[in-house]
């Protein structure tokens, strides 16, 4: 059964369809506006008509056809349909539109996501067809190892990608249902453990999670082999307070928890945990888990104790470290390149006769490319270096805001726009921060604003401070964030709809690398959307983080 979970009615299989062709015919219509502007001759093209042709029959097919009917693999056929399109589109506009290779990420994300993992051989044979035809279809192959590179670069990025992700995202799924369903069991067998105790015990060392039950008073009622054995890493046993130990790390493996803020200490306060990381034990058995906290009361209310669940992540943990660690590489083996040839287009530039316009007008384009290809990778590289330390320092924290409205004044400018700044003249800044860091960050905030907000339109930026922290609200007259997509936008690579659809660059990583870096100044992030305009406020301690030295 496809991840997508179609149901087997009409409405779910056009829900489907819709979710997995609707972006591609988009990008497709997309590619078809630019030709007709830029390459009008082009439209005559049969194989151009016919690559098109094939992506919308495929997406007719997709909506009609009653797949819901037959076995839901047979869904694959409708991605190889589009991939062949897609080999046609490109095969014919090679030279004039190299990025039209992108289209390949719909089809071969939909194979990763939406089928199970043996489709991946599908995704990428179809990426070797999109690299290969183009030749076949000319006759003519690369002659060296730069036209290769400049080949399968683009299709080999987008399977890689596609590959990570995979894992980790269905690694997570697991991991999040199996938790789900170990406390949803276990809530319902303490409600008669008294009655049951035997049976009880008997369900809870079958599950593969590490499961402790704590009566109102702190004692210890109930607990499974694998919640004593991540106790024994951690350094302490289950019944004896303080119910932590000196084997426990935060999720950056670095950074030594207290005993009062471990896992159990914290539940016993009442405080609910939800899918907090650590990592416990020495350092050569040392494991990552996920836990989870719920207290447990009786119909009429009282208190009938506290149950905790950790689940073993160490998998997962180390697939999102394999896809930090590829994201970083990726970033730099194209940052190499692109520098090189950046350079070169300078060279280029002064070499131009100033008289050639047309020629000066057709380097400009492929510099300003350049430009935004070099923003992109910024974006990916910053996207692995999240978690560093910061350097924390007395800060004007007016005058970061400043340098970041005034990094974006060109870029807010190019779109008619106004970025307006509402402050205190008066009012005291200065607050402990990392600088380039929190600067960085704001520029991703109102950055996102500027390409958010209409042409023409004024961004206000609110600077609020109070004794405690201080405050900048960012707020643009955009179209708004439906309450769905403001529990996403935090994500990393993730791109609400309306960015798709208006083809608005960028991978997704900017509000991720802000939260993070206002979350490491134990800061927060609010979202205020309702249904026109967008307002983030970050807010900030002046004091800087508690446990900063």
């Amino acid at each position: 059964m496809p991840l997508f979970e179609m149901e087997a009615t009409p409405r779910g299989r056009r829900r489907v369809s819709v979710l997995a062709q609707l972006p591609l015919l988009l990008g497709s219509a997309f590619v078809t506006g630019l030709v007709a502007l830029s390459l009008p001759h082009e439209l005559l093209s049969p194989t151009l008509l016919t690559g098109l042709a094939l992506i919308v029959a495929a997406t007719v097919l997709a909506v009609a056809l009653p797949w819901e009917r037959w076995n839901p693999n047979t869904l694959i056929t409708v991605a190889v349909i589009d991939i062949v399109g897609i080999a046609l589109i490109r095969a014919e506009l090679l030279d004039q539109l190299p990025s039209v290779g992108i289209l390949a990420i719909f089809p071969v994300l939909w194979l990763a996501y939406g089928f199970r993992p043996w489709a991946m051989a599908v995704a990428i044979g179809g990426a070797l067809v999109i690299t290969s035809f183009p030749f076949v279809f000319r006759g003519r192959w690369p002659t060296n190892a730069l036209e290769w590179s400049n080949v399968v670069l683009l299709p080999a990025l987008i399977v890689g990608v596609a590959i990570v992700v995979n894992l980790a995202a269905a690694q997570l799924r697991r991991n999040r249902q199996r938790l789900v369903e170990s406390m949803d069991a276990q809530a319902g067998m303490l409600r008669r453990s008294q009655d049951s105790e035997l049976l009880s015990r008997a369900i809870i060392d079958t599950v593969n999670a590490g499961i402790a039950f704590y009566a109102a008073d702190t004692r210890l009622v109930v607990a499974n082999r694998q919640a004593a054995d991540m106790a024994r890493l951690a350094g302490f046993e289950l019944e004896r307070p303080p119910y932590a130990g000196d084997d426990v790390l935060m999720a950056d493996r670095e950074t030594t928890i207290p005993y009062d803020q471990q896992i159990i200490p914290r539940a016993l306060r009442a405080e609910e945990i939800a899918d907090h990381v650590e990592w416990v034990g020495p350092a050569d058995e040392q494991i990552a888990i996920m836990a989870s906290s719920r207290r447990v009361h009786r119909p009429d209310g009282e208190l009938l104790g506290t149950v905790i669940v950790a689940y073993d992540i160490t998998e997962l943990a180390q697939a999102i470290e394999v896809r930090e660690a590829f994201l970083s590489t990726v970033s730099h083996e194209l940052r190499t390149p692109l520098t090189n040839i950046t350079g070169y287009l300078d060279l280029l530039e002064d070499s131009i006769d100033p008289a050639d316009s047309e020629s000066t007008s057709y380097l400009r384009v492929v510099l300003r490319n350049a430009a935004a290809l070099r923003d992109r990778i910024d974006e990916l590289l910053a996207a692995t270096s999240t978690t560093s330390p910061l350097a924390l320092e007395p800060s004007d924290v007016g005058a970061v805001l400043d340098r970041a409205v005034a990094a974006l004044h060109d870029r807010a400018r190019s779109r008619e726009q106004r970025i307006h700044v509402v402050r205190d003249p008066a009012a005291d800044t200065s607050a402990r921060a990392d600088r380039e860091r929190l600067q960085r960050a704001l520029e991703e905030i109102i950055d996102n604003a500027v390409k958010f907000g209409p042409v023409g339109s004024t961004i206000t930026v609110t600077e609020t401070v109070t004794p405690s922290s201080i405050a900048i609200t960012v707020e643009d007259s955009g179209p708004g964030i439906s309450r769905g997509e403001q529990t996403r936008i935090f994500d990393r690579f993730y791109r609400t709809p309306y960015a798709h659809h208006n083809a608005i660059q960028g991978f997704g990583l900017g509000l991720t690398l802000a939260k993070s870096t206002v979350a490491a100044h134990e800061g927060r992030i609010s979202v205020r959307s309702t249904g026109a305009g967008t307002a983030l406020t970050t807010t900030i301690p002046r004091s800087g983080p508690a446990d900063a030295v």
